[in-house]
């Protein structure tokens, strides 16, 4: 018997990867399915590398919609063929929940970790997800109480990233192991783990930081790239500056620095957990930014932001994205420190998430099985 699996993008992988390797302590089986590095090392044979889902907005994944419409084909094929134990998948609803309706249709059990963003938008999904589903595992607090009407099988199991990261750690160690230099003041840039997020954003936020250091000519900044590809994109644009590019270690990353200038997603939580003022922003197309927010049904994009109900971090998104308004952002992030009151709400917002999260979602997946 076997388990198929499937992860769309870097979080994905780094979430399932842990608790299939946990799950096949007690479930013994096969494993395999849209895999990442992490998945791969867990023991997930890869029927397709999870590059092939890693795409970001409507209008971006246009031109790339009939192989990912082929490649979602040929998995109901092989969910058909090899009748596995469960289809276990997490992140990218678009592809991975019509993935799960077509195995809930074979009877294998349609396991789905990470709820999609319907907190920001599109609530009007949640009938149509529950019946995609047969359990939904959650990360945040909130997540199970929206879906209590549908009578999906929920499960808060809280988020791997609280169980991963240290609270507001000392930054020396984490320079040290990249090599920076230790009495200089640091920024990370963070402008995403996707080829187009690098390409809209890196620019930009290059242009925020040469602002910022013409005042502060002792600031430096680094920035992780998410894999060798991205790293020669990455190095090629930063030029001459005194900027330090590393090969992934993001979190490392955000711990050596004094100050986080990032794309909103994942890392904006990552950073705040981390402790680390922060500074989050996104462009995307024109007109999938006009889809999306005519949609949002809440006053924040990142998730802090919604937890802590204020703007704990500022958010600036699409036009409010300009290299003078980053750079006076994360200025005033770099004066100000982590203060009391953004370490007391960070450090809230990272206890509500902490627990055995690994433990609770194989024992959840486990009792399914």
């Amino acid at each position: 018997m076997q388990v198929v699996a499937s992860a769309g993008e870097v979080s994905g992988d780094q979430i399932l990867a842990p608790i299939l390797r946990r799950l096949s302590q007690d479930h013994p089986m096969t494993y395999s399915g849209v895999a990442g590095p992490a998945m791969v090392e867990a023991g997930v044979y890869p029927l397709y590398p999870m590059e092939r889902l890693s795409v970001m907005g409507l209008f971006e994944v246009l031109p790339r919609l009939p192989e990912l419409l082929q490649m979602r084909r040929s998995l109901r094929h092989y969910l058909q063929a090899a009748t596995p134990r469960a289809l276990i998948t997490c992140d990218a609803p678009d592809f991975n929940l019509p993935l799960c309706q077509a195995a809930k249709r074979l009877n294998i059990p349609a396991i789905h970790v990470v709820s999609p963003s319907v907190w920001a938008w599109r609530r009007a999904r949640i009938p149509k997800i529950a019946a995609q589903l047969d359990a939904l595992l959650c990360l945040f607090p909130f997540e199970p109480e929206l879906y209590a009407e549908t009578g999906l099988h929920t499960v808060f199991i809280g988020h791997p990233l609280a169980s991963q990261i240290d609270f507001n750690p000392d930054p020396v160690p984490a320079r040290s192991a990249l090599d920076l230099l230790l009495d200089v003041p640091y920024v990370a840039l963070l402008p995403g783990s996707r080829a187009g997020e690098v390409a809209r954003l890196l620019p930009l936020f290059l242009a925020a930081f040469d602002q910022l250091q013409r005042d502060r000519p002792e600031l430096r900044a680094v920035i992780p790239a998410a894999t060798p590809a991205l790293y020669q994109v990455v190095q090629q644009a930063v030029g001459t500056r005194p900027v330090t590019v590393v090969h992934g270690e993001s979190r490392m990353v955000m711990a050596a620095a004094d100050a986080v200038l990032l794309a909103s997603g994942t890392a904006a939580l990552e950073s705040v957990l981390t402790g680390r003022p922060t500074v989050a922003a996104y462009q995307m197309n024109p007109w999938t930014y006009r889809l999306v927010k005519a949609r949002l049904q809440t006053d924040y994009v990142t998730l802090p932001n919604f937890m802590a109900g204020r703007a704990l971090i500022p958010e600036l998104i699409q036009d409010a994205a300009t290299p003078e308004a980053l750079a006076h952002a994360l200025g005033a992030a770099l004066e100000q420190g982590a203060d009391t009151e953004f370490l007391q709400a960070a450090e809230a917002i990272h206890a509500s998430l902490s627990g055995p999260v690994t433990e609770r979602a194989a024992a959840a997946i486990g009792a399914l099985l």
